[in-house]
């Protein structure tokens, strides 16, 4: 086992970003930068690469699918980018539309995070950086960490963990985006299974109705493995570029995949365990914001990476129901998730 850091480059203001390199006990190499905390690469032993990154820093700063990145305050998306807590309203950066998305643009992905403590004995790099509310608009000095640790059993452990000195809204998660046949082939290919009798109910600027359906005899039904292009043709759209980006509700027994990304031809597999209630199902090609004609890319360069991003239901500050995501005043919440790779 072994851990690399080393100097990936610098941003225009001269904040050095570092790269990291895990190698476990079977030669496979899990690769880290600061910026945005973010995942970049999963290399087996044998040369295949698994997850979507950039090779350079500037693909990060310039990051429009969030790849790779550690992302919070808060995941996903909320409603006209506001909330109530403790009875006072909060004003948060509109950047998608009227609503905030993955905490606005200057949340846990648009920063360099601080390496606090390198592990080698346990193979495992933790990140640390310190939000206000007078840049992301969320209440309370926050301190948060993200740890990544690479076992030799082939798994990667994700800790969140966080603590603040006023309430605050907290809803973490990673935009990892996984090819398990391998980067840049079509992820339509492979097979997903989703512990997910329920998604969300959208309108059309992805904010949650309120509604949970039932997947049932549905294209959203991935309760048994399911090849993903048969139900992205099901889906009841002529777009050009249909897809999944939705939110699925997770029932698993504690300890179990909650969902399984499957390669069927060299059978390689990720299972994604973790004690969060919901799972972002999206699949995209995410060079297509570089294009004009984004429907003549995408015809020559299929969908390529799968995120399967756990968090708590999206917008759940308005929908009670779905979840508790306020981080009460200098209580440590700690969230994990784990992603197991298998037959590499």
């Amino acid at each position: 086992m072994t851990i690399q850091v080393t100097d990936f480059g610098q941003t225009p203001d001269g904040q050095q970003v570092k790269r990291v390199v895990i190698e476990n006990a079977n030669g496979h190499q899990l690769s880290l930068v600061s910026w945005g905390a973010s995942w970049q690469s999963f290399v087996t032993a044998q040369g295949v690469s698994l997850v979507l990154g950039f090779d350079d820093l500037d693909g990060y700063l310039h990051n429009g699918y969030f790849l790779g990145n550690a992302v919070g305050r808060v995941a996903g998306r909320i409603d006209a980018a506001e909330f109530e807590l403790n009875g006072k309203r909060y004003q948060l950066d509109a950047n998608e539309g009227q609503n905030n998305l993955h905490g606005g643009e200057h949340s846990f992905s648009h920063r360099n995070w601080d390496i606090a403590y390198v592990d080698e004995a346990g193979n495992s790099v933790t990140f640390a950086t310190t939000m206000t509310e007078a840049q992301d608009n969320f209440p309370g000095t926050m301190g948060t960490t993200v740890t990544y640790t690479l076992t030799d059993d082939n798994e990667v452990r994700l800790i969140f963990g966080a603590t603040s000195d006023q309430d605050t809204l907290y809803n973490p998660t990673s935009h990892v985006y996984f090819n398990m046949q391998g980067v840049g082939t079509d992820a339509r290919q492979l097979e997903l299974m989703l512990q997910a009798p329920k998604h969300l109910a959208f309108r059309p600027d992805k904010i949650p109705t309120g509604e949970l359906l039932s997947v049932a005899e549905t294209a959203f039904d991935f309760q048994t493995a399911t090849k993903i292009g048969d139900n992205i043709d099901r889906l009841p759209s002529d777009a050009f570029d249909k897809k999944f980006d939705d939110a699925f509700a997770l029932s698993y027994e504690p300890g179990t995949p909650a969902a399984i990304l499957t390669d069927p031809q060299s059978k390689r597999s990720v299972e994604m365990t973790t004690d969060r209630n919901a799972v972002i199902f999206f699949i995209t090609n995410p060079a297509v914001d570089d294009y004009e004609d984004q429907a003549a890319f995408l015809a020559a360069h299929p969908y390529n990476g799968v995120a399967l991003e756990a968090q708590t239901l999206s917008d759940a500050i308005h929908h009670p129901s779905f979840g508790d995501i306020v981080l009460p005043a200098n209580q440590h919440q700690e969230y994990v998730t784990t992603y197991a790779f298998k037959n590499i």
